[in-house]
């Protein structure tokens, strides 16, 4: 199983249940991910991550790889869509 959660920065800070509290769901995550239990794809932006991952939890930092993807151009996106067209 892959967990996939869009918009992933804002897993810190989600479920505090008071402020400063360390239970939010990105410190629920945390040890299944540094044990391999668990394969997460996170999703967001740069801005976010830098002011909310990469500025704030290093820990949660830690245990993602980061994949930068960009829009691909207009015929490249063709080209997959035409790919796909068996398929569907």
């Amino acid at each position: 199983v892959i967990l996939f959660i869009d918009e992933i920065h804002m897993a810190l800070g989600a479920g505090e249940t008071e402020k400063g509290s360390s239970m939010d769901a990105a410190n629920l995550l945390k040890p299944a991910l540094a044990r391999g239990e668990l394969r997460c794809i996170g999703a967001t932006t740069t801005a976010e991550y830098k002011r909310l991952i990469q500025n704030q939890d290093k820990a949660f930092e830690r245990r993602f790889v980061i994949v930068e993807l960009f829009e691909p151009s207009e015929e490249a996106a063709e080209e997959m869509l035409q790919a796909m067209r068996p398929v569907f």
